[in-house]
């Protein structure tokens, strides 16, 4: 069972103890989420204190997931030669512009798709061929909400005690 609580981030504290097992905590595991609102956005970063062995389950990739990565450059690379091959093509067919121009603005382009292919699957597809032990360790804590004007921050918690002693401790800070 699963809590969220609401928290303004400035007095956001949690208790030295693993978010996993609450035994006691090692090092911390940097939490990342990058929310839009409107034309802005925001890069939460959530100190999440682990022990030792959830810190290396959490950081571990799996080999699928290694591959997934892999394979999401590799297509990446594949869509920036395809996106510059076919729009210089085009472009110099054409007769417009300057050749070098046209190679420049193609190869632009292509950086771009290279951008959103690459991004799209190894941060959001292979992720998801992670193991169960690291997909555990990486979900004890999720950011889900933030409220830019007065900086709150939704936190859910896998682990309830956790969710509890991380209310208590940042109320009294």
């Amino acid at each position: 069972m699963s809590r969220s609580i609401d928290i303004q981030k400035p007095r956001l504290k949690f208790p030295p103890v693993c978010a996993v097992c609450l035994a006691p905590a090692a090092q911390v595991f940097k939490l990342q989420r990058t929310l839009t609102y409107g034309r802005r956005s925001f890069t939460l970063w959530v100190p999440v204190p682990m022990c030792e062995p959830h810190l290396e389950k959490a950081l571990r990739k799996s080999p699928a997931e290694r591959l997934i990565g892999w394979l999401g450059t590799l297509g990446g690379l594949l869509a920036w030669a395809v996106t510059t091959g076919m729009l210089f093509s085009l472009w110099a067919g054409s007769g417009q512009g300057n050749l070098i121009l046209n190679l420049f603005s193609a190869g632009f382009f292509g950086f771009g798709v290279f951008l959103i292919v690459w991004g799209s699957i190894s941060y959001w597809l292979a992720p998801l061929f992670a193991d169960g032990e690291s997909k555990e360790a990486r979900k004890a804590v999720q950011i889900k909400r933030y409220w830019p004007k007065d900086q709150y921050i939704r936190l859910e918690f896998q682990n309830e005690p956790l969710a509890e002693m991380v209310e208590k401790e940042s109320q009294s800070a």
